[in-house]
Order: C-alpha cells, then sequence, then structure tokens
C-alpha cells in the first residue's frame, strides 16, 4: 500500500471490543487520500484484544497509538483521545465504520475554511447507500431523525451532529468544554451540539464527505438498562426549562429503575453545569427550536 502524506488531523476512535470491525475501520482510514497525522486508538476498558494489533511497530510507524482507559463510556473515551492529540483539528469516529478515500481531505478542507465550526459529514448504513446528514430531536425522550444529505449543501446548519463522526479544531473543543459528563453510551452527541449552539459555535453539514456507519440493535458489549435515561435527565436539568425540561423528565418514568434515575441525576452536577453554560452562552436555548424545530 502506498503510504499517503500526512495531514493535520488528529482521528480518535473510541472502542469497546469492537473486534475485527475496528481493524476494518483503520483500513478505511489509512487507505485515505489523506490519512491522519494521529489515529488515537481508546480502548475503553475491552477484554477482547482486539486493539492488540494496533501495538505493533508496524502501526506505530503508521502513527497509529492505542490508549487504554477503564471503562468510562464514549464521551469521556473521546475527551482521553483528544487529550493525546497535538494537531489543530479533531476528528471523533465510532469503530465500526468505512470511510469513503476523500472522507478525511474532505473534513480538513472544510476545517481550514470554518475552524470555529463542527462539522458533520454525511453517514450511511454499511448495507444500504441512502445517506443522512445530521439529524434533528423528535420527542421529549430525545430521540433523532437524519436529515436527507441530498437535501444538505456545503456548508449549511445543523441541529444535530450524530457522534458517529463529527469534526472540529481542537480550540473548538476545548471552548466547548469537551464532551460531557455521561454513561456509556447515547445523547453525548445531543448534548455536545446544545453546547455549541448556545456557544455561538455552527454545526455545518459536509455532505461531500461520507462514510458508511455499521449500524446495529445492540453493541457488542453489555450496557446497563439506566444508562441512556441518566443521560437523557442530565441533558434535561442542564440545558432546558418549563414544559420542555417536564416532558424529557416525565418520558423516564416507566423506564427500568425510574427513581433511582432521577434521584441520581438530581444528585449529580447539573446545577454547576448549567450555571458555567448559562454565563457563557450567547444564543438562548429557544432560538435552538425556533429555528430546527420543536417536538411539540
Amino acid at each position: 500500500m502506498t503510504p499517503t502524506p500526512p495531514s493535520e488531523l488528529s482521528l480518535i476512535i473510541s472502542t469497546l471490543d469492537e473486534g475485527t470491525e475496528l481493524h476494518e475501520t483503520v483500513l478505511s482510514v489509512i487507505a485515505g487520500s489523506v490519512t491522519p497525522a494521529q489515529t488515537i486508538i481508546v480502548d475503553d476498558g475491552g477484554t477482547d484484544h482486539s486493539c492488540t494489533i494496533f501495538e505493533q511497530p508496524d502501526w506505530r510507524a503508521k502513527n497509529v497509538v492505542v490508549q487504554h482507559i477503564r471503562r468510562s463510556g464514549v464521551a469521556a473515551a473521546r475527551n482521553a483521545g483528544a487529550a493525546l492529540a497535538t494537531t489543530p483539528y479533531l476528528v471523533f469516529l465510532d469503530a465500526h465504520c468505512r470511510l469513503q478515500r476523500d472522507c478525511l481531505a474532505t473534513l480538513q478542507k472544510s476545517l481550514r475554511a470554518a475552524p470555529d465550526a463542527v462539522h458533520a459529514p454525511a453517514i450511511g448504513d454499511v448495507v444500504d447507500d441512502t445517506l443522512g446528514c445530521g439529524a434533528r430531536l423528535i420527542n421529549p425522550e430525545l430521540r433523532v431523525q437524519w436529515l436527507p444529505a441530498r437535501e444538505r449543501q456545503d456548508p449549511t446548519a445543523l441541529p444535530i451532529a450524530p457522534g458517529g463522526c463529527l469534526a472540529m479544531s481542537r480550540a473548538t473543543f476545548s471552548k466547548l468544554g469537551g464532551f460531557g459528563q455521561f454513561r456509556e453510551l447515547g445523547l453525548e452527541d445531543v448534548d455536545f451540539s446544545l453546547r455549541a449552539w448556545r456557544a455561538g459555535v455552527d454545526v455545518l453539514a459536509l455532505p461531500s464527505a461520507q462514510l458508511a456507519h455499521q449500524f446495529r440493535s445492540f453493541p457488542p458489549y453489555r450496557l446497563r438498562s439506566v444508562s441512556r435515561a441518566y443521560n437523557l435527565a442530565r441533558v434535561a436539568l442542564i440545558h432546558f426549562d418549563g414544559c420542555r425540561r417536564e416532558d424529557c423528565l416525565r418520558s423516564i418514568i416507566g423506564t427500568p429503575r425510574a427513581a433511582e434515575v432521577l434521584v441520581e441525576a438530581f444528585a449529580s452536577d447539573w446545577e454547576d453545569q448549567r450555571i458555567q453554560l448559562t454565563a457563557t452562552s450567547v444564543r438562548p436555548i429557544d432560538a435552538f427550536f425556533d429555528q430546527f424545530g420543536d417536538w411539540a
């Protein structure tokens, strides 16, 4: 394989027991027209040894680094990877993706043109050629609906940058405070996009940068049943007021261990987070829903 020139990108892949998916993801990365200056693989407490191959000298020669952490969830794993990055731009990628050849080159070009924004590529399923680019919130459970890539242009504003792949400058990542303190998996991308909106940082569609994602009903590791509900409560408490917050919290009732989840969420540091965000916000959350639509 002919080596391609390095870039100003640090690619951060959080992984947990992804098996061969991780290897296929990295192969698609290094086959690109632009390769990352660093590929940082954060092993979030995995036990399947799928990261071991990337600790060999031939992968280190390709600027691949493996960082092992205690299982902490995708948000914490991405923050750990970002802390190791030394380049101007960061790309966060799931460990079960296939990048098109020019995906990173297109992202890098867009980042250079708009370094103060978050950039969201077009993502399709590995078994389907339909592409989505960005997403919008559709109900109080904070479920999302993908936005058709064919209706997007480079670049247009988006409400949500899905977590499968998103890119930004290191300065923007630092300005937004990284990913929030969320459990395991779920809604860290919604929180991050809401933080961006409130900070005056646009989320931009980049449908010309494309990749395939392995969508699946269940991940290859065990999730606690209460994690997403806790994350939902945390987003609602930090970002929302009035009926919108009440709708989100009410949607948790009836889910497993709902009372425990709500007690833990209210006992967390959400008030401190809310105060800090309010002090630095330049756009109100109501304006987000005015621009992108509400679920009500």
